[in-house]
């Protein structure tokens, strides 16, 4: 696996979409943004009591991008793994099917990022996504969702976040803005309300997906070990990530 605009992969492989399944109105391309799952670098703030150690934190990262790369790789869109690495480093390439392409992410902040990541899928496709790797059961049946509602002629489509922010942004091509991600405190309650605003004020329409939580505390951390303790379904969609936490 090497980075999608790298010569040592001149052309991504495209998945075959069996013949009961509908073929996508427009070409779709879905990010995955995730951190490399570097002890000490990443989920610290399950670096806490009554959650994990450093070394677990990165195992838990590492499985949450398994489960999610091998999940949403089967969709009907280009799936492009986006990785937050040093300049010398290399993802670990067992995280993902290895048609996958990915991509160093790019800019000073989450929102540079973001946006930079969402404006290069869109030389490719006319409707981008992005999601994070903190939501461990998001299914494609709900990014399915929302690029069903920019085929229908909806602009943006937001999947809120129970914390204030949202785990999924998807954009028609002509609706990508700047304005959308910029000066925007991310690590505030209020990403998603400041969102919607900003596309008002574009004059851009925009649909809601339902409410999500992430996996960013300790009492997340724990509400999930809960529920994959109950429900063996849950344990089935993420089992690398039910090995690290039960």
């Amino acid at each position: 696996m090497g980075p999608a605009d790298s010569g040592r992969r001149s052309r991504h492989r495209h998945r075959v979409v069996a013949a009961a399944t509908p073929e996508p109105v427009s070409t779709r391309r879905l990010l995955l943004f995730a951190k490399a799952p570097v002890p000490g670098r990443v989920k610290t703030r399950l670096v806490a009591p009554g959650g994990l150690t450093a070394a677990g934190a990165a195992s838990l990262q590492r499985a949450l991008v398994a489960d999610l790369g091998h999940r949403l790789s089967g969709g009907p869109w280009e799936l492009v793994l986006m990785w937050a690495l040093t300049p010398d480093a290399q993802p670990p390439a067992e995280l993902a099917p290895a048609d996958v392409p990915w991509r160093r992410q790019e800019g000073r902040d989450l929102g540079e990022r973001l946006y930079n990541g969402l404006r290069w899928a869109a030389g490719g496709a006319d409707h981008v996504a992005a999601v994070g790797s903190d939501h461990p059961d998001l299914d494609s049946v709900r990014v399915e969702e929302a690029f069903e509602a920019l085929d229908a002629g909806r602009e943006a489509v937001l999947g809120p976040a129970a914390d204030g922010g949202y785990y999924l942004i998807a954009l028609r091509r002509e609706a990508l803005h700047p304005r959308l991600f910029e000066g925007i405190a991310w690590s505030a309650p209020s990403v998603l309300a400041t969102t919607l605003s900003r596309l008002a004020e574009l004059g851009l329409g925009a649909s809601l997906l339902p409410e999500e939580h992430d996996l960013d505390t300790v009492a997340d951390l724990a509400r999930f070990r809960e529920r994959l303790e109950r429900r063996a379904e849950l344990r089935s969609l993420c089992p690398r990530t039910a090995e690290v936490l039960l």
